[in-house]
């Protein structure tokens, strides 16, 4: 998903300055999503976003130090976040894509039977990635002289044991997620 549009996300649910929305950028939670930028391009999408109408600001006074815009989502800008989300979720190859995580925070603007779309898209594409990452044929790669064959192997299955055990967890993690969201519009 666009910087534009994760930062439309994050205004139509509170209101932020330009300097809230770097610092979630920055949190934890906004480091998960890989969503890197740097302060002046998240001002410069800010002001394109004002320009397109998609957000409006207020400018809040700050005694003995410099005033705020605090800017939240306009309604043709939350016009525009739906009609993103609208756009059907096509899994990336790659489960630790972030677009998932994306979308699944902008879950709000989503109705429940579409919440569960998404998450049923995302646990029915991993679980079949499951199958394909277990079912994985080893072969006696050409090595060059000098690399240790049989340390080479533990390597690589320690490394296809992390990426195992990581899409194991997300698989679980949706299903959990899934039975929560199932049940509780049953």
């Amino acid at each position: 998903m666009k910087l534009e549009h994760v930062l439309l996300g994050m205004v139509a649910m509170r209101p932020c300055t330009g300097y809230d929305l770097k610092r979630w950028l920055d949190s934890e939670m906004g480091r998960m999503l890989r969503i890197r930028t740097q302060q002046s391009q998240v001002y410069r999408t800010l002001n394109r976003m004002c320009a397109d109408g998609w957000v409006r600001y207020d400018v809040q006074r700050n005694e003995g130090r410099p005033d705020a815009k605090v800017y939240v989502a306009a309604e043709a800008g939350e016009r525009e976040l739906r009609e993103r989300l609208a756009v059907p979720y096509v899994p990336s190859p790659d489960f630790g894509d972030p677009e998932f995580l994306v979308r699944y925070t902008f879950a709000i603007f989503l109705d429940r039977d579409e919440q569960v779309r998404l998450v049923q898209t995302e646990l029915d594409a991993r679980l079949a990635q499951l199958d394909r990452f277990r079912a994985r044929e080893i072969r006696d790669e050409p090595w060059l002289p000098g690399v240790d064959r049989p340390r080479m192997a533990q390597i690589l299955d320690h490394v296809h044991g992390y990426k195992d055990l990581a899409l194991d967890t997300h698989v679980r993690w949706l299903k959990q997620t899934l039975a929560e969201l199932t049940e509780k519009a049953g």
